[in-house]
Order: structure tokens, then sequence, then C-alpha cells
């Protein structure tokens, strides 16, 4: 063997003994990115399983990448079943409330399961629950929360918010009311013995659902006058513009648009009048219309089984007390009622007179002219005034609710704004 072949050989062996070390250090390398990906799906699962923590009532499972379509609309059609309100969004300092297990999913077909005592609900009756609950408050990054069970967990939450009836009655600086919505009233309110403590509850429930439809209304009636300068300037309407007030006309009970009489029924209801006249109509909240049906006003229907019947309602009569399926329905139904039954064309043509003096929507002034929501006429009138100037109702004329919140999202939160 020559020198030269020696060291031909020689050098192989040092290349062969190189490119084992890179192979070497390149496993090395790949165990290493394996174990980084494996801790950062682990990372991903973890959060993915706090951010769901952070929803209250109903622990869902997350939606893999795998999940079919089909599989995500059984799951959102559970959600719907265990309770079709809005869930609530909370801040992390909230104490967590009991979860309700999410159920076990049958690998042959997902089966509806009743959970928590709450009754089935077929798949197209959930899926307009959802879009009815979806359309309900545009404002969706709001606060919102089904009713705390108790009038103690209730007035925490608020605490918590910074909804103190204290600032507005001390004239302090801030007169904003949190969002904070309450599907219905708390279930234990006609048992709590303390009369204030009572009163600051059922307030402090029904005051953000009203500021928060005269929001709506307010919003209308501008575009309202917006529309109404554009027709005084000598400029038609757009066919959008006319397309819209066509429909508003109808929600308000007229036939055909009409500018002039819309701003006549598009327009707030003072707040002092509109807590008085829930108090009366539901006994402060204790009424078993307002714990059964939200029906916080009392307002009549004659379509047998959309309401509830009344205990003594007199042999031959049919009508019955309008159930809500919830407190702000409530409100909205109330509010329209006003705005648009021919029984308080007096009423609004009293609150028009002060729009055009260019003075303030005075509840108490205005209680005058609805002699005709009762039957007990004068004296019901009387009522609603005592309630007002006993308890300084007229203060939350000048309250207003808080600016939005930035959005919170939660693996729950299926309406979250987009």
């Amino acid at each position: 063997m020559t020198a030269e072949s020696t060291r031909s050989r020689t050098s192989d062996r040092s290349l062969l003994g190189l490119g084992s070390d890179v192979r070497l250090i390149l496993a090395g390398v790949g165990m290493l990115v394996g174990v980084g990906l494996a801790s950062g799906v682990g990372v991903g699962v973890m959060s993915a399983h706090i951010q769901e923590a952070r929803a209250p009532e109903v622990e869902a499972q997350p939606v893999m990448l795998r999940e079919t379509v089909q599989e995500a609309w059984e799951r959102l059609t559970h959600l719907a079943q265990l309770e079709w309100r809005l869930p609530v969004t909370v801040a992390v300092r909230q104490p967590q409330p009991e979860r309700v297990p999410a159920p076990e999913r049958n690998t042959a077909e997902a089966q509806p399961q009743q959970v928590a005592g709450l009754p089935l609900v077929p798949p197209e009756i959930a899926a307009k629950r959802l879009a009815e609950a979806k359309a309900l408050s545009p404002h969706r990054t709001a606060i919102r929360a089904d009713a705390e069970r108790t009038v103690d967990a209730m007035l925490r939450r608020f605490e918590t918010e910074g909804f103190d009836l204290a600032d507005l009655r001390s004239g302090g600086p801030s007169l904003e009311v949190p969002r904070i919505f309450l599907a219905r009233l708390p279930i234990d309110i006609a048992d709590v013995n303390l009369t204030e403590k009572r009163k600051r509850a059922f307030i402090k429930v029904m005051l953000p659902h009203i500021l928060r439809e005269n929001e709506r209304i307010a919003d209308d009636r501008e575009k309202l006058l917006k529309l109404q300068e554009r027709r005084d300037s000598g400029l038609p309407l757009r066919p959008r513009d006319e397309a819209w007030l066509a429909d508003l006309s109808q929600r308000y009970g007229l036939d055909e648009a009409d500018l002039d009489e819309m701003l006549l029924r598009v327009d707030m209801i003072p707040p002092a009048l509109a807590l008085a006249q829930s108090i009366e109509e539901s006994g402060w909240g204790t009424s078993r219309f307002a714990l059964l049906g939200n029906a916080v006003y009392g307002q009549w229907t004659w379509n047998p089984g959309s309401g509830i019947v009344p205990e003594n309602r007199p042999d031959g009569e049919k009508y019955e007390i309008l159930r809500f399926s919830s407190l702000e329905h409530s409100v909205a139904a109330y509010m329209r009622n006003l705005n648009s039954k021919s029984s308080y064309r007096e009423f609004r043509d009293q609150r028009s007179k002060l729009r055009q003096r260019d003075m303030s929507l005075d509840g108490y002034s205005l209680a005058g002219h609805l002699h005709r929501y009762s039957v007990r006429g004068a004296d019901y009138v009387r009522t609603l005034r005592s309630i007002m100037r006993t308890n300084d109702l007229e203060m939350f004329d000048s309250s207003r609710l808080s600016d939005e919140p930035p959005p919170v999202f939660s693996g729950l939160d299926f309406f979250s704004k987009g």
C-alpha cells in the first residue's frame, strides 16, 4: 500500500467521523425544536383553559382544529339549551360561581341533555333564541348578567362596579350608571324584609334598562331630525332613508311614513316616570307577574297563552298580563306603548310642547297625562307623583350610562363585536 493510498483512507475516515458528528448535532437540534413545539402546544392549551375559566356558568369544550361544522353547531346548540341569554363577562377579580359541566359527546350522534333542571330546547328554537339574543343589545361589550340569584349577590356586583345610589343623592360629580343589564329580578327580592334594601336593589336593576332604551330612542330621534332638516332644505330623501323611515313608522304604529308624526312619537321617557310606573305596577318587583314573566309594567294582552292569567280575573274576561323573555324587552315594550298607542296621545302632545319650549322632560308633570294608563284614573296619577316625590326619583333624570368599556372576549363570547 502506497503512502498516498494510506493518506487517502485516513482522510476518508476523518470525513466519516465529521459527518457522524454533524448528524448527531442535527439530531440534537431536532430534539430541541420538538421539545419547544410541544411546550408551545402545552402553553397554548393551558392558555385556552385559563381563558375558558374566565367565563362562568358554563364550561364549554374548546374548539379543536379538526372539529367539524356539525360538531361546532351541536356545541353551540347545547349552550343555548343551557341558557339562551348572554353569559356573564366578568373581570378576573370577580368570584367564579360553580360551573355546570359540559355533557359528554357521543361518538355516534350528539344528543341534547337536560342540565341543571333546565328544559330541553329543540335546535331550531335554540337557533332562534340565539338570534334574538344577538339582536337584543347592540352594545355587545357591555357587562351583561343574568339575575345573580339573590339580592345580596346582585348588590355586591353593582357595588364592585361602582354603582352607588348615594353618589346620585349627594349630588356628586358622577352620575354615571354602569352598563350592567340583569335579565330578570333577583329570585328573593320579595323576601327582603328591609324596605330600603329592596328599594335600592329594584332601582339598580331597572335604571340601566331604562337609560339604555332611552339611548336607542335618542339615536332614532337624532336621525329623524337630520331627515327633517334634509327635507326642509329641499333635498329629497335617499332610498335607504325612506326604507328606514318606513320600517320605523311601522314599529311605532303608523300605516305610512310621516316625519312630523314620528317626531311626536320617537322621544324619550323621563327615567323618574319610568321608574315610578315600574314600582307601582310591580310592587317594587315583588309581584307574581314581575317574578314569573318580567312584567314590571302590567301590560295587558288578549292573545291566549302569551301572558300570565291574574288570579282574581273576573269571570268572562280574557285578558292576561303580558309575559316577556327579559326585563329589557319589558322596558322596550312599555316605552313603545306610550309612544304609539292612541290612549297616550295627550301625553305625547304635552311632551312635544316641552320640546318646543326647549324645556327638559319633566316626569312629574308628564305623569298628569297618563290617567288612561290605569282604570284608577286620577288616583293612579296621584300615586305616581307620590312615589316620585317620596323616593326622590327625579334626581335620576340627570343620570346616564357610562361609556362602553373595552371589549373583553371569552371562550363563550359568540356575540363579540366584529
